[in-house]
């Protein structure tokens, strides 16, 4: 589910300081500078950064992308604004390229097929487009530059209708440069099976906008977020409401999948009279945002815990802590982090199907496929 962010975008450096040289190294989020879009309600709300030079792009939830060179962090610059084709909806993700100049950018709206757009990067010029999946929350190009995928998370759109079926779709820019007359951004729709019956996936929830019950069947299920492996081989999807995560193999659609589970600690479960976590709740993890650590060898996921009951009322969150796995170790109990993290390695599979095929029951097995 997306939220609404403020009107400026931080850029913020970690200023790690330490007593002794051997003593803990203390992470600080230190404030460097800010940069305000300048437009009114509602604004900047998904970054995207080239880490080689600094260029980033931001979407508007007015309907444009700003492309900023933070190459000085305390003096954040606007290189151009871009306005963006709302015919499909406003923008919900933008992804800038690694290596070529241009970037991704994907509008959608509930219960509409979405658009992605490819632009210039210091120009804005529109080089190419095409359809995607209903509405699409998310956009990320892997590290070498030869794929996209988008997320399309299909929420629901008014009461009692789900918004359709949400899904996957794989973009291959090894042929796309951005730089000839003839490109086309080439797409491959790909439909998500029922997860009903996969261990640790949601039960009891409802929707927050059609307010139905999440089966779980391909019509509730909603990707949210992506991350990919640092070889480029693999995408991690996170489905928050189905508190799920999909690892997809980008060559050959491969799907394997794995339920977040619950998590119990102790929580505030008043609203009112300050912080007292003196309650216990249990509850589903609900994982959003995803990233791959700098080893490869974790994913971590925020887990917002928004789950809703049967009246679709929103209950106390599970974002105060979670489970937290190494390499060496399993801790023996829950650590204090709004994160759960988790080695991608071959995740459970399950079948995939064309967009125009019928969905079959799910059958879990074991992929061949490694996230090395």
């Amino acid at each position: 589910m997306r939220r609404r962010r403020y009107l400026m975008v931080l850029a913020a450096a970690f200023c790690v300081g330490s007593s002794t040289p051997h003593a803990a190294a203390t992470p600080q989020l230190v404030l460097r500078g800010t940069y305000a879009t300048g437009l009114p309600g509602d604004n900047a709300e998904v970054i995207s950064i080239r880490h080689t030079d600094a260029i980033a792009a931001i979407t508007n939830t007015a309907g444009s992308v700003d492309v900023l060179d933070l190459s000085d962090p305390d003096n954040p610059n606007l290189i151009v604004r871009v306005d963006i084709d709302s015919t499909t909806g406003t923008p919900n993700s933008v992804a800038v390229h690694p290596v070529h100049d241009y970037f991704l950018v994907v509008t959608g709206k509930a219960g509409i097929v979405g658009t992605v757009f490819a632009y210039s990067l210091f120009d804005g010029e529109l080089l190419a487009s095409a359809a995607v999946g209903i509405q699409p929350d998310a956009v990320v190009i892997s590290p070498n530059g030869q794929y996209a995928v988008v997320a399309n998370e299909a929420e629901g759109a008014g009461l009692n209708n789900n918004g359709g079926a949400g899904s996957l779709s794989i973009i291959d820019l090894s042929g796309f440069n951005g730089h000839g007359e003839d490109d086309d951004l080439v797409v491959t729709p790909v439909s998500l099976p029922s997860l009903a019956g996969v261990a640790g996936v949601s039960s009891g929830r409802t929707d927050d906008i059609a307010r139905l019950p999440i089966d779980n069947s391909p019509g509730t299920l909603e990707p949210e977020n992506i991350a990919f492996s640092h070889n480029s081989r693999y995408a991690f999807i996170t489905l928050q409401e189905n508190n799920a995560i999909i690892q997809l193999d980008v060559r050959t659609r491969e799907m394997g999948v794995v339920g977040a589970g619950q998590t119990t600690h102790a929580a505030d479960l008043i609203n009112g009279g300050g912080y007292a976590p003196d309650q216990t709740l249990t509850a589903f993890r609900e994982p959003d945002g995803i990233a791959v650590d700098q080893t490869g060898r974790f994913f971590v996921t925020a887990d917002e815990g928004d789950t809703r009951d049967g009246a679709a009322a929103s209950g106390p969150r599970a974002v105060a802590r979670s489970v937290c796995s190494t390499p060496a170790r399993a801790p023996s109990s829950p650590t204090p982090a709004a994160r759960s993290m988790t080695r991608p390695r071959t995740l459970p599979s399950i079948p995939i199907t064309a967009a125009n095929e019928a969905v079959p029951s799910p059958r879990v097995s074991i992929s061949s496929a490694s996230a090395a």
